[in-house]
């Protein structure tokens, strides 16, 4: 998903690398801001990157930060346990201040929390680490979580 594989049309270029940068943005302030999801909007650069620009989807790939949650998602499918409490402990709080703030029984209030608990049972469901088979191969790019 996230190899370079470049398109040649000028005006999709620099549409996907406006709104890789743009996604790029936005999930750097969710990471900021514990009320808005980040590895979404980072993961959606790195695939805008991945179809335009080998040099920016390297850089992002490779990123300091971002860049072991980005491995870990794409050779293993999983969510640091840092990144899990983080991401329920954002979703748990922006729920309450909507709840604190809308009318009871609004149907906004129903929908944000049906998204909110279809995407806390997503997080909960990936594992928090590599498999144990490839957290032991040598050269492997796997952090502990």
């Amino acid at each position: 998903m996230t190899e370079f594989n470049g398109t040649s049309c000028p005006s999709l270029r620099i549409a996907l690398i406006a709104f890789g940068w743009v996604s790029l943005l936005v999930g750097t302030i969710g990471a900021l801001e514990l009320v808005m999801p980040s590895m979404v909007f980072i993961l959606i650069s790195l695939w805008c990157f991945s179809k335009d620009s080998e040099r920016l989807h390297a850089w992002l790939y490779g990123h300091r930060i971002f860049g072991p949650s980005l491995r870990l998602w794409r050779e293993h499918h999983t969510i640091p346990r840092r990144a899990k409490i983080a991401t329920l402990g954002g979703i748990a709080l922006s729920v309450a201040i909507l709840v604190a703030l809308t009318p009871g029984g609004s149907t906004l209030l129903f929908v944000y929390c049906g998204i909110n608990a279809a995407a806390a049972l997503f997080i909960l469901s990936r594992p928090s680490g590599p498999p144990k088979s490839a957290a032991a191969l040598p050269g492997t790019s796997v952090q502990a979580a």
